[in-house]
């Protein structure tokens, strides 16, 4: 295989964890711990507002309702040491019943030899109301497995 599809390959495989992490560290890990996924100067563009830096997205998003994100497959176009990506999601709310799904759009971009989010749009395509029968209220967050 040559040297530039084996990179090319561990580029997608960082990128995808990258954003694979994103929606596990909300649940599992310190508000923090998902900050380290993103540049300094960061872009976090959701609900009409654009956020930009590290500090702002983490005064506003730290007070985000906890919930389940399930990010669906992805899509990936490489540009040397930066990655533009699309990504479906859902999300489950504990605090309400409001769902909803849509996609991330991200710009990613190598720092130091790793790859963190420099830029974020968030289309939301749907919100809804849970069913009695699917209420989310009762998962605590961050999750524990002890």
């Amino acid at each position: 295989m040559a040297e530039v599809d084996t990179q090319r390959i561990a580029d997608e495989l960082a990128i995808r964890r990258v954003l694979e992490e994103y929606c596990l560290r909300l649940e599992l890990n310190a508000f923090e711990d998902w900050l380290d996924l993103y540049t300094e100067d960061t872009v976090y563009e959701v609900f009409r507002r654009k956020l930009c830096g590290r500090e702002e997205v983490s005064t506003m998003l730290s007070q985000a309702p906890h919930g389940l994100h399930l990010g669906g497959p992805m899509r990936i176009v490489l540009d040397g040491d930066a990655a533009d990506t699309v990504q479906s999601y859902i999300f489950i709310p504990t605090d309400t019943d409001q769902w909803n799904m849509g996609w991330y759009q991200r710009k990613l971009v190598r720092q130091g030899g790793e790859w963190k989010i420099a830029h974020t749009r968030i289309k939301i395509g749907r919100v809804g109301d849970l069913p009695a029968d699917e209420k989310a209220r009762k998962v605590a967050f961050p999750i524990s497995f002890d």
